[in-house]
Parts: structure tokens; C-alpha cells; sequence
């Protein structure tokens, strides 16, 4: 990926990845369109000769929450809110400053009524611009709603990064071959502080070895087995200890 989120196509060819068409699936997927979906966004200039759109949508609705909510469906909410987690847990793994779009700290859905505004109808933008949701705001105190779950995960997040040093920006980072292309793997060095974490984008459970058992998950400070089982859009990050 370039510097300014491009993906590398050059590089995507290897793994069987065609420019045109991936970009049309991911869209049709992010918008809702490809089979089975969850994901609730829209294109914003759209060209179908290139296959080339920007996307709109909040974090909660592109990860399924809001279909989920509408469905009733319990299952694919789990999904959904562990999806939404496990993206929040990989941007406060990379350097940099992490940012939050306003809303998403509570998952906030899309603002469909944007539609409805002459003003606004033809931006598809204004889809994640709405008014901040004060009252799902209060829900975050609420243990068991998504507002909660989501609140208290990022703060987790943010207290674990203020607190471990290798989350500093001088620490070495760099991407690690888990030998599985579902499995997206970063190390996180400095000094004596070794970090592993794991993010799973495949739709299936995948399992991956350790190079040994002296790790410790970050979330929950449990030592770790030699291998770890990773749920479909689910992640882990592990310190490395000297025991």
C-alpha cells in the first residue's frame, strides 16, 4: 500500500489480485451489493469505466452493525462488533496518531436522511456526517449495548497503548510471514518489549503457530499456548515475557 492508502497492484498480481475487478468487488461488497454482505455504504465518484470510487459509511455500518440491528440477528452482530474491534485494535497497533471519526467511538450507524435534504441528496458523503448520537452516547454506560462494548474496548485500547513502551514511535515495526495470507501479522519492537498481534480477515477460523509459549495476551494478561485460534475478523496482540 502507497503512503496515501493506494493498494500496490504490482505487487496484489502475485496473489492473483487484477486491479479492475478487485476494485469492483470490494465496492460491491462495502456497499451491500455482493451476496451475503453485511456492509451498508455508498460510492462517491464513481467511475465505472475504472472501476475507481471512494467510499462512504461509518465504521459500525460498513462492518455489518447497522444490517445486523435491522435483522435482529444476534449472531451477525457478534460478528459485526468483532469486526469493528478488530479494525479500532489494528490501527492502534501501527504508528502514528490514531484518529477516530467523530461517532465511531459509540458505533454510530449511517444517517440515511441525508437523502431526503436537497441540500445535501447528491454528496453521498453526508451518509457519515450526521448528527452525533447523544442518546447512544449515554448508552455507552449501559454494559452489554454496542455503544458500551465498543466505548470501553477503544478506551481499553487507548489505555494499553499510553501505557506500553513499544507502542512508541521509535520501536522497529515491520510485517511477519504467519504463512497464511488470511492472517495479517505485525512485530513491534523496542528494546527489551517484543509484541506480536494477529488480525484474521478471512471469513473462516485460522490458526497460527508461535515461535514459542512465552507470550501474554494484551487484553486479557493471560500466558498464551504455542499456538493461538483466531475467529473470523477477530485479533490478538501478545507480549513477548522473559519467563
Amino acid at each position: 500500500m502507497t503512503s496515501d492508502g493506494d493498494l500496490i497492484y504490482a505487487f496484489l498480481e502475485q496473489f492473483g489480485q487484477q486491479e479492475i475487478p478487485h476494485k469492483k468487488y470490494l465496492n460491491d461488497y462495502l456497499t451491500g451489493k455482493w451476496p451475503d454482505s453485511p456492509a451498508r455504504g455508498e460510492l462517491y465518484n464513481d467511475d465505472p469505466r475504472l472501476g475507481d470510487a471512494r467510499l462512504c459509511g461509518t465504521t459500525a455500518s460498513l462492518c455489518g452493525i447497522e444490517s445486523a440491528l435491522e435483522t435482529g440477528n444476534v449472531a451477525l452482530l457478534e460478528n459485526a462488533i468483532r469486526l469493528d474491534q478488530m479494525l479500532h485494535a489494528f490501527m492502534f497497533t501501527l504508528n502514528g496518531i490514531p484518529v477516530l471519526y467523530s461517532g465511531d467511538e459509540i458505533g454510530q450507524e449511517n444517517d440515511n436522511s441525508y437523502h431526503m435534504d436537497s441540500l445535501k441528496a447528491e454528496d453521498s458523503r453526508y451518509l457519515h456526517r450526521g448528527d452525533f448520537s447523544w442518546s447512544n452516547a449515554e448508552k455507552r454506560n449501559e454494559p452489554g449495548t454496542v455503544p458500551n462494548r465498543l466505548f470501553s474496548f477503544i478506551k481499553q485500547l487507548e489505555q494499553i497503548r499510553a501505557d506500553t513502551a513499544v507502542f512508541d514511535s521509535s520501536a522497529q515495526v515491520q510485517c511477519i510471514d504467519t504463512g497464511d495470507d488470511h492472517v495479517l501479522a505485525i512485530s513491534r519492537s523496542l528494546h527489551d518489549q517484543h509484541l506480536l498481534a494477529f488480525f484474521n480477515f478471512s471469513a473462516h477460523p485460522e490458526t497460527i503457530q508461535l515461535p514459542d509459549d512465552r507470550f501474554v495476551d494484551l487484553l486479557i494478561y493471560t500466558q498464551v499456548a504455542s499456538a493461538v485460534t483466531l475467529p473470523s475478523g477477530s485479533f490478538t496482540r501478545l507480549m513477548k515475557t522473559d519467563a
